[in-house]
């Protein structure tokens, strides 16, 4: 029989996006799983959903201990639930404002905890959506508001009743080793001041995932995942998986539409006793159809097209850094919250590439400045400060319709604790289209967070 496995965190999946006509879904991935104490059991820690209504992390409570009790028999639920206002004050395609919502359930079947399969976790997520976004509006070819744009669906401003882009099980084959197949979210990004699914940190997607990726890896995959963790720090992350949405169907029919390999690496140390952390990240697909930047125009049943390739990469690296911390800095970190964890000031900074042949994007570069409880008896509160600039390879076609090989975006974020589970969120933007007559664009947003 396979020994009892204590590990702490679960496989998450990471690092998907898709290029659409002016719009660039990009993600992050990683994976991180630390040892727990001996005493305990189970894959997943144990939540605590006790406490005041004032002081609680999940909104709904307890239920009376009955939450506590099916946690620990294995079973744990919870629900994101996230309403957001933005405006495009000035500038943009037009001006206007928008209201809409996401609401994502996650279930949790720890089979390791229940004492079935040692090792064996089974996860889900049903994702709702409803309203619009000012993505359409803003003229920024990288979406604004980066959580209005999953579920991925046909019209960006879709009502999404309820979707299930993820459903898949992992076993842990030793304390380092795990396997896992089905179906996975891509949008958590493994870095402690720039994640957080476009909801808890910065809203725009090329500031909060990596967008290099957008050609081959879209927001819900159906692949396969290997994970190595050598130490605590440590994870090597690999994923074979399909390059066709799977956010409302199986996947099963959509190997042949083509196929990505992702590799990447995390690495959480200490720099003079101060928390930091890099993640490097390689991507190839292949078995797809994409367009050469200068390449031929071919006659094609009655149509002209570009001559196509059948493979293309891209590779993405970024890096965290605390600069100061209060009370300490040997407190955990968990770079997979969306969170800053520690009171303190930090920065962060990623930069992409991809295949000159087939990718428009030349080379992205975003950095930020993230700080947490500056302000006297707002210990919890976080804001940042971040900007990014995306160099683009147009050929001649692009080139010759006007549009520019440059586009650059500054965001200001405050994010206010209300209550442990309840999250107001301020927003502004500054965004410069590459998109012909497009003026630079200011937008502001405010949304509102609640964990129950």
């Amino acid at each position: 029989m396979m020994p009892r496995i204590r590990v702490k965190n679960a496989l998450r999946a990471a690092a998907v996006p898709l290029l659409g006509a002016a719009t660039l879904l990009a993600p992050a991935p990683d994976v991180l799983a630390d040892a727990a104490p001996a005493t305990s059991s189970g894959i997943l820690p144990l939540a605590d959903y006790s406490g005041e209504y004032a002081k609680r992390s999940y909104l709904l409570g307890d239920f009376g201990g009955k939450r506590t009790e099916w946690a620990k028999q294995g079973f744990t639920f919870d629900i994101d639930y996230n309403q957001y206002f933005q405006a495009v004050t000035d500038g943009g395609r037009d001006r206007d404002s928008e209201y809409g919502g996401t609401i994502d359930v996650n279930i949790n079947v720890d089979f390791d905890r229940m004492g079935l399969i040692p090792g064996g976790l089974l996860q889900m997520r049903a994702v709702s959506r409803y309203g619009n976004s000012v993505n359409g509006i803003s003229g920024a070819a990288i979406p604004v508001n980066a959580d209005a744009t999953h579920p991925t669906t046909s019209s960006a401003d879709d009502d999404v009743t309820l979707w299930l882009p993820v459903i898949n099980y992992t076993q842990y084959l030793s304390k380092t080793f795990a396997i896992g197949f089905g179906k996975y979210d891509t949008y958590d990004s493994a870095n402690e001041f720039a994640g957080g699914r476009g909801r808890s940190q910065w809203w725009n997607q090329n500031l909060n995932m990596p967008v290099s990726p957008a050609l081959i890896i879209p927001y819900s995959v159906l692949g396969g995942v290997a994970l190595f963790m050598p130490n605590p720090n440590l994870t090597i992350t690999g994923m074979v998986a399909t390059s066709t949405d799977t956010s409302n169907r199986s996947g099963f029919d959509n190997f042949d539409d083509g196929t990505f390999g992702l590799l990447s690496l995390t690495n959480k140390y200490q720099l003079s006793s101060l928390p930091g952390g890099v993640g490097l990240m390689y991507g190839y697909g292949w078995d797809g159809d994409f367009n050469e930047i200068n390449g031929r125009l071919n006659f094609d049943s009655g149509q002209l097209k570009l001559s196509t390739e059948d493979s293309t990469w891209f590779a993405a690296a970024d890096a965290w850094q605390y600069l100061w911390v209060e009370g300490g800095s040997s407190q955990p970190v968990d770079i997979n919250n969306g969170r800053q964890d520690l009171q303190g000031v930090g920065v962060f900074s990623r930069v992409q590439f991809a295949d000159k042949d087939t990718n428009p994007v030349d080379y992205i570069l975003s950095a930020g400045v993230s700080a947490k409880g500056l302000i006297p008896g707002r210990d919890n509160d976080s804001m940042g400060l971040g900007y990014s600039y995306s160099k683009l390879q147009l050929g001649r076609f692009l080139t010759a319709i006007g549009i520019e090989d440059t586009s650059t975006a500054v965001e200001l974020f405050y994010n206010i604790e209300l209550t442990p589970a309840v999250h107001l969120n301020l927003d502004a933007q500054l965004t410069n289209s590459a998109l012909p007559n497009i003026d630079t664009a200011t937008i502001l947003g405010a949304s509102l967070q609640i964990r129950l």
